[in-house]
């Protein structure tokens, strides 16, 4: 027996050593191939628990957007009406004793009255689009520091206070401006239809589009400071890289877009009113069949400029095309190294 043993295994032995090897083999790699695999979960498992917890942060940072935003829009509002008062001349109006003390004061109205419309939608505009880029930066940079201080977080966020002040009033002179030029010469007697009304605020964005000044395409001059307080490294960069972004052309595509869905917003408000004056047809009054003088106009417009504008804010902070802008900016800076 022991001779066949060791005859078998004489005849025999390349094949078992190739074999062993084989089997050795397989069994190392199937070991390696195991290791990878837990490794590979592992590591997949990780990246999905840090994408939820991005996830969770990024929703967290959109919510504290959204309310800040419409926690702010009365003071934007209410800055607008301030730059542009028409309260005094409705007031001066009623006290007017004759007619002919009243053109003036109806030719001022006039433009004052587009001029806040306008400015509301400007306003409005900067406001979401700014905070949507300020959180969402803020947000990507905490997520990658949690270290980062109170102070920083409040310094930086107060930045956007400079829209309420100083940048309100520069956008207002702006508007005023431009609506002088568009409805200036627009005789109080002449009758407009709803095509004549849009026409109108159309031009004044063309007139402000065509300006150095446009807030569209220099919102940060609008929404930040010129000077920042102290000498805080951090906040200096988290505004220059603020102003970057809000100057992009990314950004003055949106708030074009954003503009100009606040128009046909006002424009759409508008038309309720010309329904009462239409005729009928088939039944049916349409907007499009009445007409309105410019004086009739002018007090429709002035009450559009004192509404609360929160249901059109709404709209804008639901926007995909805004929510994929934060979502961009975040993503960025909360993997920047």
């Amino acid at each position: 027996m022991l001779a066949w043993m060791r005859g078998f295994l004489s005849r025999h032995r390349r094949k078992l050593i190739v074999g062993a090897v084989l089997v050795g083999s397989a069994v190392l790699a199937s070991r390696y191939a195991q290791k990878k695999l837990r490794q590979w979960q592992e590591r997949e498992t990780k990246e999905f628990l840090e994408r939820a917890r991005r996830q969770q942060h990024f929703e967290s940072t959109e919510r504290t957007c959204n309310q800040t935003a419409l926690s702010l829009a009365p003071t934007v509002r209410e800055a607008v009406s301030r730059a542009l008062d028409t309260e005094a001349l409705v007031a001066r109006l009623r006290e007017a004793p004759a007619p002919v003390d009243k053109l003036p004061l109806w030719e001022r109205l006039k433009v004052l009255a587009f001029a806040r419309a306008a400015a509301q939608v400007y306003a409005g505009a900067l406001l979401v689009v700014a905070l949507r880029v300020q959180l969402s930066l803020i947000g990507g940079y905490m997520y990658r520091d949690p270290r980062t201080s109170g102070d920083l977080q409040q310094n930086y966020l107060s930045l956007c206070q400079h829209l309420v002040r100083e940048g309100a009033r520069e956008l207002c002179v702006l508007l005023e401006e431009k609506v002088r030029l568009v409805v200036g010469d627009t005789p109080l007697a002449r009758r407009l239809d709803l095509r004549d009304a849009e026409q109108l605020f159309w031009a004044v964005q063309a007139a402000v589009a065509g300006d150095s000044r446009d807030p569209a395409r220099s919102a940060a001059h609008y929404v930040l400071p010129p000077g920042l307080p102290g000498d805080c490294a951090s906040l200096r960069a988290l505004a220059a890289d603020t102003a970057d972004l809000l100057d992009s052309d990314e950004v003055a595509e949106l708030a074009t877009s954003c503009v100009s869905r606040g128009f046909a917003q006002l424009v759409d408000r508008i038309a309720e009113f010309y329904t009462d004056g239409a005729q009928p047809r088939n039944g049916l009054a349409h907007p499009h069949d009445a007409s309105v003088p410019m004086a009739k106009l002018v007090p429709i417009v002035n009450g559009l400029g004192q509404q609360n504008p929160d249901p059109w804010l709404q709209q804008l902070l639901l926007d995909e095309k805004l929510k994929l802008l934060g979502a961009n900016v975040y993503e960025a800076f909360s993997h920047a190294l």
